[in-house]
């Protein structure tokens, strides 16, 4: 009697060094996946570079910024007594506005979310004014406070008040029924509900909610500057692209968007350090 012999299928026997289904994928595949992310990212980056700096040389006035006129003027810039006086203006509004206002929309946030009656009456006037672009209350903003430094951080303070409320009611309003009904079981005081279940599970909308302020605080920071001619890095930005000093303009510009580079990458990290149990942080 002879044993029937069972020939294994292609799907058995994986070549060496490949991964089979559900296996996990090594880890030089996964940093030659990171390198080739890397090298793609920058060759898009050199190629508009390239473009730009081409494009300028060829068909555009002189006078227009290019790469190499930026880098140029990078370190001048920043280095310049003017540069430091408007950043410091723009930084210190911006972030004593986004305190006020992330404060504040948070907290009402929460309560939008749980209590059904004061999420019927201001719902409306938060949805409308979140809305509205900022830049349409500055004129009115400058004749009530005057063309001052309380004018800007007003107009900071309401553009990161807004989306603050906004997601934070988002989240308070869809807290998992299951932890709800544990701090029920538990029979935990209401404060206890808001520290222990409420604010760490509505603590990825609050991140979320920031981010979205800091880009509109900048926004504003910069439109009250334009428009109000206070200090700052607007003023500095407009001053010399008026001038035709293309290249000390844009380093400006840059700053103010590595600024919100910087805030989104800060948010991102501590979400990351206080709240790790949320998946679409360790994706």
């Amino acid at each position: 009697m002879t044993a029937t012999g069972i020939t294994p299928g292609p799907e058995a026997v994986a070549p060496s060094g490949s991964t089979g289904k559900g296996r996990r994928p090594r880890r030089t595949d996964r940093t030659v996946g990171r390198r080739a992310d890397v090298l793609g990212k920058l060759g898009v980056a050199a190629l508009v570079l390239i473009v730009w700096e081409g494009s300028v040389r060829l068909w555009l006035p002189d006078y227009l910024p290019t790469p190499t006129g930026v880098a140029g003027s990078a370190w001048p810039t920043l280095s310049s007594a003017e540069f430091h006086t408007a950043l410091g203006e723009t930084l210190g509004g911006v972030v004593l506005g986004l305190l006020l206002g992330c404060v504040a929309g948070t907290a009402l946030g929460l309560g939008v979310g749980r209590v059904p009656w004061l999420r019927y009456l201001i719902s409306p006037y938060v949805s409308g004014l979140y809305a509205m672009p900022m830049l349409a209350i500055v004129p009115m903003a400058t004749i009530w406070l005057g063309y001052s430094g309380e004018t800007r951080l007003a107009v900071i303070a309401l553009s990161a008040f807004l989306p603050c409320v906004v997601s934070t009611g988002d989240g308070a309003r869809n807290v998992p029924l299951q932890l709800s009904e544990l701090a029920q079981m538990l029979r935990l005081s209401r404060p206890r509900v808001v520290i222990d279940v409420l604010l760490p599970a509505t603590l990825p909308f609050v991140v979320a909610g920031v981010q979205v302020a800091v880009g509109r605080a900048l926004v504003g920071a910069v439109a009250v500057e334009f428009l109000a001619s206070l200090p700052g890095l607007g003023t500095f930005i407009l001053t010399h692209a008026r001038s035709f000093d293309q290249d000390a303009a844009f380093v400006a510009v840059l700053v103010l968007a590595l600024l919100g580079i910087a805030a989104r990458t800060g948010t991102e990290a501590a979400l990351r350090r206080l709240a790790p149990w949320h998946l679409h942080v360790n994706r």
